[in-house]
């Protein structure tokens, strides 16, 4: 088994599983674990957030907006809000989580990163994610599959393949036709020049054509060719080679995850 480095959010999460007698909660309702960890669940409207949490003497009531059509998020946002409770309950009484605070994983501020990384782990634990995509080839459908297995969204399945998957790959966000945040697997190791936050992306990308044309690639043809330059920096005398792009787009919030890798 290859060798890991874990945040402080991610131990938290090992230790909660492990206090749980669980390896992979997959099968359990979060709102069962939520209540053997002194918080209560609950589902109502919320107005312009996606979850909220209020926390006094050490115990919390979590609320998850039943607006949410989508079940797999509603776990995702319920294992944020659990993350809350167990690391910042008697730090902040109330935290109220937005679409915008759950995408901006790599931008927001650091509770709402370790809450994200808590879900993360939580949900889709280490081993047993790394396990499921070893000795894999990387294509768009091991992202289908991740999601089916661990009941999360192909967005979580993807910002977690970045950092727990097999294959080294690169990242990049997009709202609105516009670069906000990237990320790369540590073993990843192009350069992006071009990026520059808030403008559009690459003119050779998927992305640019998604926003440009609302051409959207499914099924075989998922995984589109690009050329390594239509990304990164080439080297002076560097030939420009194959590389592949999945754009996942998110109608409802107009925003794009592109898996950017090399075979």
């Amino acid at each position: 088994m290859k060798e890991f480095r874990f945040s402080e959010a991610e131990v938290k999460a090992r230790k909660v599983l492990d206090e749980c007698g669980l390896i992979d909660p997959v099968n359990v309702p979060l709102h069962r674990i939520i209540l053997g960890r002194k918080a209560f669940y609950e589902e109502l409207p919320l107005e312009r957030k996606e979850g909220e949490i209020v926390s006094v003497d050490g115990r919390s009531i979590i609320t998850v907006n039943s607006n949410i059509q989508y079940e797999p998020k509603k776990r995702f946002v319920a294992a944020h809000e659990l993350g809350h409770h167990e690391m910042h309950r008697n730090l902040k009484s109330i935290f109220s989580d937005t679409e915008e605070d759950l995408m901006n994983w790599y931008q927001a501020g650091p509770q709402e990163l370790e809450a994200n990384e808590f879900a993360a782990e939580f949900l889709m634990p280490t081993e047993v994610f790394y396990k499921f995509c070893e000795k894999r080839k990387f294509n768009p459908k091991i992202i289908h599959e991740l999601a089916d297995r661990f009941n999360v969204s192909k967005t979580a399945a993807i910002l977690r393949f970045v950092k727990r998957g097999n294959h080294p790959v690169f990242i990049m966000f997009c709202k609105d036709n516009k670069m906000k945040w990237w990320k790369k697997s540590d073993d990843f190791f192009p350069f992006c020049e071009l990026f520059q936050r808030d403008q559009p992306p690459p003119t050779g990308s998927v992305a640019y054509e998604l926003f440009s044309s609302g051409k959207v690639y499914t099924g075989d043809e998922s995984s589109q060719e690009i050329w390594k330059s239509d990304w990164f920096k080439m080297k002076d005398d560097e030939k420009d080679s194959i590389f592949f792009e999945y754009c996942l787009h998110a109608p409802s919030y107009n925003y794009t995850i592109s898996i950017i890798w090399e075979k």
